[in-house]
């Protein structure tokens, strides 16, 4: 995906230059986490096209997403939004009735969800720190006996 640039009127600009887009960030904030498969029904929109869309505002910081297993099949990635996004989103012009938006969700839950993906990203980089090690070392002593 081409990035969207450093500037973060441009960023907000070309997330909410689509109005379905907009419309998905109000109906997440109002209905709180949900599938590519439900915001595709929700919007009658194929899969696909939500999916790009959801990525694009991920990839902005409109969205987060984690991953949830499942009974049967491969695991969803389910996308939420922040609390205290309602009202940079309202400033931007898209309409979010209060009595809609989604009860906060408690901050410790929030917390643990971010500890989470900080550990599971940290343990996934020590991961590829060690294996570039063993690389290293491998090289090395394959440099070395000449």
């Amino acid at each position: 995906m081409t990035p969207l640039g450093d500037d973060s009127a441009t960023r907000t600009a070309k997330v909410l230059s689509l109005p379905t887009r907009a419309a998905i960030l109000s109906h997440l904030l109002c209905s709180g986490p949900k599938t590519v498969k439900e915001i595709a029904d929700h919007f009658a929109i194929h899969p696909n096209v939500a999916r790009a869309h959801l990525e694009l505002m991920a990839e902005a910081g409109f969205l987060s997403f984690e991953t949830r297993r499942r009974n049967k099949g491969r695991p969803a990635k389910v996308y939420f939004t922040w609390e205290g996004e309602a009202g940079a989103l309202m400033e931007a012009g898209v309409e979010i009735p209060a009595e809609h938006v989604a009860a906060p969700v408690d901050e410790l839950e929030i917390e643990v969800r971010v500890l989470e993906r900080m550990l599971a990203d940290a343990s996934h980089q020590l991961t590829r720190i060690k294996e570039l090690i063993e690389i290293a070392k491998k090289t090395r002593k394959g440099g070395s006996s000449g």
